[in-house]
């Protein structure tokens, strides 16, 4: 199968070194030139085609050769992008399949009655399962099987934090913790460095048993306690 992925983050990263092993013919496009060459550095043994271009360029995706492609996946930052990228693919080229990432669940509707074929929300994702209540032991309990000491977590943001009012950068995390999630007024977002963490919020956190106790404490605790 020849897939055209159109960005090369950590969402396009990971899905062309996933896909790589399936023997499908891949080709990955992605527009900042630092991102191009530690991809080009690190997935070079994998058979994998970069382009430094961008995906809703029309040339640039002609040099994909995207008339012979069966999929493209559009994973940038970016929705509008991800959104011209499949409309493109699917319209002007004639494409079988498109996919896309979506950023924010309000555009879901919007993909949908455009014709992408597949719309992700990792956001939305996230929502159904806090949602529907997931057994979070249950979780834990798969994950100890698979990677041994990697727990996923939430956590409530108290009032007398140290982390209120701080931006995601700015936080003391433990080594190797990663953020999956923020939940606020009932809505989840994927937080990034910029997200801002207020009293009241719920953080979905991932990481290894001390680092899940440490932050356990950090996200209650104000400066100097715990």
């Amino acid at each position: 199968m020849y897939i055209i992925i159109v960005g090369g983050g950590k969402v396009g990263y990971y899905l062309a070194k996933t896909l790589a092993p399936e023997k499908h013919r891949l080709v990955l496009i992605e527009e900042e030139n630092d991102m191009c060459q530690k991809i080009a550095e690190e997935l070079s043994d994998l058979g994998i085609t970069l382009i430094h271009g961008d995906g809703t360029s029309v040339d640039d995706l002609k040099e994909a050769e995207i008339e012979s492609a069966d999929i493209l996946i559009a994973v940038t930052g970016h929705d509008q992008n991800n959104l011209v990228a499949c409309q493109l693919a699917k319209n002007y080229f004639g494409i079988p399949r498109t996919i896309a990432r979506v950023n924010n669940p309000k555009n879901i509707n919007v993909f949908q009655a455009l014709g992408v074929d597949s719309v992700v929300s990792s956001t939305q994702y996230i929502a159904d399962i806090i949602e529907h209540e997931v057994d979070w032991a249950g979780i834990n309990r798969m994950l100890s099987q698979k990677v041994g000491n990697l727990r996923i977590q939430e956590f409530p943001v108290g009032g007398h934090s140290s982390a209120a009012g701080k931006q995601v950068m700015d936080l003391a995390l433990p080594s190797g913790i990663i953020l999956v999630s923020l939940i606020r007024d009932k809505e989840a977002v994927v937080p990034n460095g910029q997200t801002r963490i207020l009293a009241g919020d719920s953080i979905v956190a991932m990481g290894g048993e001390e680092g899940i106790r440490q932050l356990r404490t950090y996200f209650s605790a104000a400066e100097g306690e715990g």
